[in-house]
């Protein structure tokens, strides 16, 4: 199991191109990186921040892009918002394929729309998936879909409705342990409903007080948390993603990462 380490823990204080050299001067061989906005999904900017990441003798396992700013609008009835939303996605795609990701971080829709009069439609939203999925395969790269606590993902009986009718073969998930405590859900719950399916794990850590921090500084029972998935037989990365405020100085995501593997050996 490889530990990787997401750019944005280096939010905003580093460039993303910046978070990624010190990334590999860490040691890390594998990372998720944060396109934090528009302009970070154009393709010569990705092609750039390619060669920097090759460079460095790092390798993209997965790509998530400032999601607020189109994502929840993928599912839009407003055509031209839901047009713009598309293009975007397009370009996000597009950039995990030039990195060489194998898969995108992905919000879906918000908790909007389980306040509709007439009800929610999840062979809709299943539909729309599957056509986002298609444009995510255009370029090799799967959907990760993360549970989020102001998206629909928050509940785990949503992810399942919705994936019942979802027919692409290239939708996961990425569990986030900070977002399943926010939601006030255990983690456990979504792992029942990702199983086979997971693709990526964000983990922190959690205390009373403090919803973030660094693997290793909080309360999760981490030896439950591995039984967990050693239980669906997880064999991909777990990604420490964390908020730059979560830590004083870049050594201690290293003394992380060295605490996540001890449970390896």
């Amino acid at each position: 199991m490889d530990i990787n380490v997401s750019t944005a823990c280096f939010y905003p204080e580093l460039l993303t191109e910046e978070a990624v050299k010190v990334i590999a001067g860490m040691g890390i061989r594998k990372i998720e990186v944060f396109l934090e906005t528009m302009s970070e999904y154009e393709a010569d900017y990705c092609r750039e921040l390619s060669e920097t990441i090759s460079e460095e003798g790092l390798e993209v396992y997965s790509v998530h892009s400032f999601a607020v700013q189109h994502e929840p609008y993928l599912f839009d009835r407003y055509l031209p918002r839901k047009k713009d939303a598309w293009e975007l996605f397009r370009k996000v795609v597009k950039s995990a394929g030039i990195l060489g990701a194998k898969c995108i971080t992905f919000h879906g829709p918000g908790r909007k729309w389980l306040n509709e009069q007439d009800g929610l439609d999840v062979k809709k939203i299943a539909n729309e998936m599957d056509r986002l999925a298609a444009e995510a395969g255009e370029y090799d790269v799967s959907l990760a879909w993360e549970n989020v606590y102001w998206c629909l993902s928050y509940s785990p009986d949503m992810i399942r409705a919705v994936m019942e009718h979802v027919t692409a073969g290239n939708i996961g998930f990425t569990l986030d342990i900070k977002q399943a405590n926010r939601g006030g859900i255990d983690y456990g719950e979504y792992l029942d409903v990702m199983a086979e399916k997971l693709m990526n794990v964000h983990v922190n850590d959690y205390s009373p007080g403090n919803m973030c921090l660094l693997p290793g500084r909080g309360q999760l029972d981490f030896e439950r948390f591995y039984r967990q998935l050693d239980k669906i037989n997880y064999k991909g990365p777990l990604t420490i993603e964390v908020y730059r405020d979560n830590f004083l100085h870049y050594g201690e995501i290293i003394e992380s990462r060295d605490f996540l593997y001890s449970f390896l050996k």
